[in-house]
């Protein structure tokens, strides 16, 4: 490549990993906030660099027209960022919902890297999740999905604020869904410990079955965790679809 074409490229380059910073930063399948920032920001730059050149070639803005793409590509950047991290945050979210059925929530881990409080099974979850994803291709579902949004909307092109907020809500809505599957079965086993404590004190008001409620509850609310954990497991690594739709879902397509 002469240096026309690179001067002529730079700009495109430029945006694409404006676009891909955000996910970088947020996502542990680009990144994330336990590599180095100079690493996060060369990956970012590397595949915004080859999602440009599946882009159509086009003249690249400038002056305030540039500034004004910059701008739109971070926030599109920030909603990408939302779906790639779906998987992560609804193993988060489960495991924390997981946590407060059991009474356990007391029981957080700060997690200093990342400078965040995490709570026992929702961290547990989460590097769960990571490593399946990392074994059954979700890391490169994920970004093959982010790469192939430069096919759908060019480095700074036009991208419908009404097309983001639908992306956003979304990837919010199947991060509830699949925490509240997830936390279903330990509901269940927290509710079943409850039940069988009260007939028990009912029965037997002397045998102080009440003293025993707390540890029921923790250890049948690991034990409905645990008779689901493949189930569970699948659910969220299946986030990692909606980041491998993401070419279709920037694009306007449902």
């Amino acid at each position: 490549m002469t240096a026309a074409e690179l001067a002529c490229a730079a700009p495109a380059a430029f945006l694409a990993a404006l676009r891909l910073a955000p996910v970088a930063l947020a996502s542990p399948f680009l990144g994330g906030p336990l590599v180095p920032p100079v690493v996060r920001l060369a990956l970012a730059a590397g595949f915004g660099l080859a999602g440009a050149s599946l882009a159509p070639p086009a003249p690249g803005p400038a002056g305030l027209a540039f500034a004004a793409a910059a701008l739109r590509e971070l926030a599109l950047g920030a909603v990408l960022a939302v779906v790639a991290a779906a998987p992560l945050e609804g193993a988060r979210a489960a495991g924390r919902l997981v946590d407060t059925f059991r009474g356990a929530t007391l029981a957080e881990l700060h997690v200093a890297p990342i400078r965040q409080r995490e709570s026992a099974s929702g961290d547990l979850l989460a590097q769960g999740v990571v490593v399946l994803a990392a074994l059954g291709g979700g890391v490169r579902l994920v970004v093959s999905g982010l790469v192939g949004t430069f096919a759908a909307v060019p480095p700074g092109a036009p991208f419908p604020a009404e097309v983001a907020r639908e992306v956003a809500l979304r990837a919010s809505a199947e991060v509830l869904a699949a925490a509240v599957l997830v936390a279903a079965p330990a509901a269940a086993g927290v509710l079943a410990a409850d039940l069988a404590l009260a007939a028990v004190a009912r029965v037997a008001p002397g045998l102080g079955a009440v003293n025993a409620a707390q540890p029921a509850r923790a250890a049948l609310g690991l034990l409905a965790i645990a008779a689901c954990a493949s189930a569970a497991a699948g659910r969220l690594v299946a986030l990692a679809a909606l980041a491998g739709a993401a070419p279709a879902l920037v694009g306007g397509r449902p």
